[in-house]
């Protein structure tokens, strides 16, 4: 059974509204931006808090694992306790590890702060994005996913300058500070726009399916950030068939059982299920870029991590300046065409960051930056507002739990895979970071052509009715 408020109907009244979307929008950069953001400021936080730094590693492991675990339960709150409600809770709840991690004396403490920030991070955003979804109509979805995909795009390219120019500044506590008034604004916009229609859900929490599902994203997080030591590869070894065997039970039993904490049902829609599965690699590798282009520069060139910084930030150039030309590009060329051209573009630049050497022109270096910025958005904004452009409203809360998932294990696991091929490619050739990374784009280039036999499987009109005319 759906759970529905006393004192409305089943779905929201069907009314675009920019406030919402961009209320949710800056829950969604939050989240992701603290994904990474102390990428950079690793060192410094080991020094300060008396570990290496690569045990400072937990910290953004325990973030990933508890925000990608607890996503499936939001549904499920949304619709027992209001999505309104939720979301406000979890700002707050977001605010409070902020300070606590800022207040961290140890890494266990850190790390404690951490899993409470990812707890309000699994809430806050697929939360506040059902709500986008649930009170926008279709023909407005393009409008109101354009400002749901910049989030994505943004955060992991500055987190990690804006993570090395603070701490260099003022310290590392301030990258969580820094949060403080973010969430106040977030917390009284959320008041004064967000909806209080109820979400349709279920009304009973599958704690099977729930338990199952977390110990599958667990060990996947997990065995993936351990395939970078191969002193772990033997764990690793372990948890990796012990997540693939959760996924499959996770995903056999979502499309047979009403109720399952993931609703696979919606999977039968080409465009959902294009999404979820090729758009999940091409998310993830797309999201492994703004880590291995510094690693790049700085392990193989010898640059700061602030030049490394800098020159990534053309990637959100080109992300923010192709932004007004998405919808046109898409009424012209559509969907099928819009993904498939952005991918290549993308799989392109990444050969090319494995083929400029040291000596390569800034100039130039910028150009494939901003080309590749270019490609990612355009890709991305066809991926995200196609993705639900067939869901009936029925199944739109466990579609949207469902890809909030993916979308949060490739946020996760982009970076993770990057990380253990440079490691693998590393140890089995025996060469140095420079040629690892190199050949590590490489990979994630022929992962993106990969993702292209679903683009193709894409029927010529899918998603028409999104394209709405000028």
């Amino acid at each position: 059974m759906a759970r529905v408020g006393p004192h409305s109907s089943l779905v929201f009244s069907m009314m675009w509204s920019r406030a919402v979307a961009l209320t949710v929008a800056g829950a969604f950069f939050l989240e992701v931006f603290d994904a990474t953001v102390i990428v950079t400021a690793a060192p410094v936080m080991a020094t300060e808090l008396g570990v290496t730094a690569d045990a400072v590693g937990i910290a953004i492991t325990a973030y990933l694992c508890s925000v990608a675990a607890l996503i499936p339960m939001s549904g499920w709150l949304a619709a027992r306790f209001g999505g309104r409600r939720v979301f406000l809770f979890a700002v707050v709840l977001f605010a409070v590890a902020s300070l606590a991690c800022a207040a961290s004396t140890s890494l266990w403490m850190l790390g404690s702060a951490r899993v409470l920030q990812g707890v309000a991070g699994a809430l806050m955003v697929p939360i506040g994005q059902l709500i986008v979804l649930a009170s926008t109509p279709k023909p407005d979805l393009v409008r109101a996913i354009a400002y749901l995909t910049w989030p994505a795009l943004v955060a992991p390219v500055i987190a990690p300058f804006v993570g090395g120019l603070i701490t260099d500044l003022w310290g590392w506590h301030w990258i969580f500070l820094m949060n403080l008034p973010i969430t106040a604004v977030l917390f009284f916009a959320g008041l004064r726009y967000l909806p209080r229609e109820p979400i349709v859900g279920p009304d009973r929490l599958d704690k099977t399916g729930l338990a199952i599902a977390i110990t599958g994203i667990v060990a996947l997080v997990l065995g993936l950030q351990w395939l970078v030591d191969p002193t772990r590869w033997p764990i690793a070894a372990v948890l990796l068939p012990v997540a693939a065997g959760a996924v499959v039970w996770t995903v056999v039993r979502g499309r047979r059982v009403p109720g399952a904490i993931l609703d696979f049902r919606a999977y039968r829609f080409p465009t959902y299920r294009l999404v979820n599965s090729a758009g999940t690699l091409y998310r993830a590798c797309v999201l492994a870029a703004p880590f291995l282009i510094p690693l790049l520069y700085q392990a193989g060139f010898g640059w700061s991590a602030v030049q490394a910084g800098a020159v990534l930030l053309w990637l959100f150039v080109g992300n923010i300046a192709i932004k007004p030309f998405t919808t046109p590009i898409l009424r012209a060329i559509g969907f099928r065409w819009m993904i498939g051209l952005s991918t290549a573009v993308v799989a392109t630049s990444f050969v090319a960051f494995a083929l400029l050497p040291e000596a390569t022109p800034i100039v130039l270096t910028c150009l494939v930056m901003l080309v590749s910025g270019i490609a990612r958005s355009i890709g991305f904004t066809g991926y995200l507002t196609i993705q639900f452009a067939d869901v009936p409203q029925e199944l739109m809360t466990g579609a949207n739990t469902v890809a909030s998932t993916f979308t949060q294990l490739a946020h996760g696991l982009g970076i993770a895979f990057a990380a253990a091929s440079v490691a693998v490619i590393q140890f089995v050739s025996a060469s140095g970071p420079e040629a690892a990374v190199r050949w590590s784009f490489v990979v994630l280039a022929l992962v993106l052509l990969v993702s292209l036999v679903g683009v193709l499987r894409l029927p010529r009109d899918a998603g028409a009715h999104l394209r709405v005319p000028r």
